[in-house]
């Protein structure tokens, strides 16, 4: 299993990105932690991550997970003829990552391809946060659950990837992120669990049974 978590984009270790990527620079980029976002806005803001992929040297394509609701086997097939080398989860609500993931069958492809090493899992903010096993710890701030069925029209799934052990704070560093930080944090940590603060520039890479924190 291979993993990029960072709180912002790609922190300061764009290189370590690529090099766990191996040679290949094909990505898939899921947005649909901003479809809260106006459209226009939305757009505007997957141009922006797109560039920034671009300018790392990665070719990416949007995957709006909301065209495969309810057609799993449909997703599994075009991610399968896609043959990305890294599949990148934009940060915004992690409620409604969670939920398109789930609603996809997303949750149970990525977990089954990352067995098989088919490419590199990553995420910033939101995607990072979504790879705990629950989101029960998050949304104590203005991107909640409640925001899911008016948008979705169902109840959010709380459930994350289960793809590691400890929870993403992402932000740590941002002085108004800082109340939502240490709420994150304190409700993690009173329940005996692992909080894993990542600033701004850091990453957190697993690349099978090594976990790295870069700061």
């Amino acid at each position: 299993m291979r993993l990029f978590l960072a709180s912002h984009d790609f922190g300061n270790h764009k290189d370590e990105l690529l090099k766990l990527m191996g040679p290949g620079r094909k990505a898939l980029m899921i947005t649909n932690a901003r479809d809260y976002c106006p459209k226009e806005k939305k757009l505007s803001k997957i141009s922006e991550k797109i560039d920034i992929m671009k300018q790392a040297g990665i070719e990416a394509k949007e995957l709006d997970l909301r065209e495969y609701f309810g057609k799993k086997d449909e997703l599994s097939s075009f991610i399968s003829s896609y043959q990305p080398d890294l599949i990148f989860a934009i940060g915004g609500n992690v409620f409604l990552l969670s939920t398109a993931c789930h609603l996809s069958g997303f949750d149970e492809i990525v977990l089954e391809d990352l067995k098989q090493d088919k490419y590199v899992y990553g995420g910033g903010s939101a995607g990072a946060m979504v790879t705990a096993d629950t989101l029960k710890y998050y949304g104590h701030d203005q991107l909640s659950p409640e925001m899911v069925p008016s948008i979705y029209r169902v109840n959010a799934v709380l459930n994350g990837l289960g793809l590691i052990d400890g929870y993403i704070v992402p932000h740590a560093d941002v002085p108004e992120c800082l109340d939502t930080t240490n709420t994150y944090r304190e409700h993690i940590e009173s329940d005996g669990k692992k909080a894993i603060l990542l600033n701004q520039l850091s990453a957190m890479i697993v690349d099978g049974a090594k976990t790295t924190i870069l700061s």
